[in-house]
C-alpha cells in the first residue's frame, strides 16, 4: 500500500504549504506560520504516541491514493513522489517512494514561488513582438508547476592528458621584403582535476538539453532532505539508475578537462589535437532535489518545453514565430523601404 501524508496546520489541522521567501510554512486558512523545526518537534511529539504510524495505516490506495481531506481518489504516475489534489489543492506525500535508495541525500529548498516564474516568462514574451496570439493566454501560463527533479551529483577526479601539434608563427619586414616563419611544437599538459558536484539529471522524462541549460545550481544551498520541503510542490522520484546517470556525466568531464587543459596550451598560433586521454574515478554519488519550474505548451500539435531554474529564476525554452505577423512585419519593412526610397528620388528630382 502507498501510504501518503501532507503537512498540517499545528492550529487548525488545515493544508499548508511552503513559501519560498519567508522560508516558512504557511496556513492559508488560518495564517499559521510554522518553521521546519517546528513541524519536526510536533511529529516527534506525534511518534511518541504512536499517533503519526496510525494516521498512515488509515490511508487507502488505487493507483494513487486518497485525498484525506476531501476524499477524491487521485491517479499519480508511478515515479511520482509528490502531488496535489486537483479538487481541494491539498498537498501530498508518497511516503513510501521517498524512502530507503529513493530517500534524496539533500536538497535545494524553493527561493521563488509559481508566481515568480509566471511573472518571467510573460516578462520574455512582452518582448517577443512576433509570439504568437494566444500563446501567452493565461489557460496555458497556469498550468506552470514547482516541481523537485531528481538529480545524481558526481564527486570525481580525472588523470587527464593532452597532446597538441602547435604552430607559433612570427612576421617580419625590412624595406623589400615581407618575411614570415612558423615553428612547430609538440605540446602536452596534463594533471589530476578534481570536480565537484557534476550534476544529471536521474528522469527520463525531462530533456537533458533544458536541465543542462538551467544551470548551475549553487550547491552551498544543499540542505539535508526533509520531506516538508515538498509541501505545495510536485517531486519524482528517480527512474534513471546513478550508472546510467553517469555516462553523460562522464562525456561532460572528459570535455570539461580537455577545455581545460587545452586553455593552458597558451601562445601558439594553432593547436591540432592529437592524443587525449582520460582516467575518471568517482568519489561520491550524491541524490538530491533540485527546484524546478516547468511548463509544457501547445501550439500547432507541437509541445513547447519550458524550465526554470528555482534558486535562480534562469528560463529556458523555445518560444515559436506566427508566421502572419513575421510576413506582415516584412511586407512592412519593405512598404516603409520603398516610400523612403521613392521619397528620396521624388526630393532629388525636385531640387533638380
Amino acid at each position: 500500500m502507498e501510504k501518503v501524508m501532507d503537512e498540517k496546520c499545528l492550529n487548525c489541522g488545515a493544508s499548508i504549504k511552503y513559501e519560498p521567501k519567508k522560508k516558512k510554512f504557511i496556513c492559508e486558512y488560518c495564517g499559521g506560520e510554522f518553521t521546519l523545526e517546528e513541524l519536526d518537534k510536533h511529529k516527534k511529539e506525534l511518534k511518541k504516541e504512536n499517533k503519526l504510524e496510525r494516521e498512515f495505516s488509515k490511508m487507502e490506495e488505487m493507483e494513487g491514493y486518497v485525498c484525506k481531506n476531501c476524499g477524491a481518489e487521485i491517479i499519480s504516475l508511478d515515479n511520482i513522489s509528490s502531488t496535489t489534489c486537483l479538487y481541494c489543492k491539498s498537498s501530498a506525500i508518497i511516503k513510501n517512494r521517498l524512502t530507503g535508495v529513493y530517500k534524496p541525500d539533500s536538497i535545494i529548498p524553493f527561493k521563488y514561488k509559481k508566481e515568480d516564474a509566471i511573472n518571467e516568462f510573460l516578462n520574455i514574451c512582452k518582448h517577443r513582438p512576433l509570439i504568437p496570439k494566444g500563446f501567452r493566454d493565461t489557460k496555458n501560463i497556469d498550468s506552470m508547476e514547482g516541481l523537485y527533479v531528481p538529480f545524481w551529483l558526481y564527486d570525481t577526479e580525472n588523470d587527464a592528458y593532452l597532446r597538441c601539434d602547435g604552430t607559433k608563427v612570427t612576421t617580419w619586414m625590412d624595406s623589400r621584403y615581407v618575411y614570415t616563419k612558423t615553428s612547430y611544437y609538440r605540446v602536452s599538459r596534463g594533471g589530476k582535476l578534481t570536480f565537484k558536484s557534476i550534476p544529471n539529471d536521474a528522469a527520463t522524462r525531462f530533456d537533458d538539453v533544458i536541465m543542462n541549460a538551467i544551470e548551475p545550481f549553487d550547491y552551498k544551498e544543499l540542505v539535508n532532505f526533509n520531506p516538508s520541503y515538498l509541501a505545495g510542490f510536485l517531486s519524482e522520484k528517480y527512474d534513471v539508475e546513478s550508472t546510467d546517470a553517469y555516462k553523460n556525466a562522464k562525456v561532460r568531464i572528459e570535455n570539461d578537462s580537455r577545455s581545460y587543459l587545452k586553455g593552458e596550451m597558451n601562445g601558439y598560433n594553432t593547436l591540432i589535437l592529437k592524443e587525449n586521454t582520460n582516467n575518471i574515478s568517482v568519489k561520491e554519488t550524491k541524490y538530491v532535489f533540485l527546484p524546478v519550474f516547468v511548463l509544457n505548451i501547445k501550439y500547432k500539435d507541437k509541445i513547447y518545453h519550458f524550465a526554470m531554474n528555482g534558486q535562480t529564476k534562469k528560463l529556458v525554452g523555445e518560444i515559436p514565430v506566427d508566421t502572419t505577423k513575421l510576413m506582415l512585419l516584412i511586407f512592412g519593412c519593405f512598404i516603409l523601404s520603398f516610400g523612403i526610397i521613392l521619397g528620396i528620388f521624388l526630393m532629388m528630382g525636385w531640387r533638380m
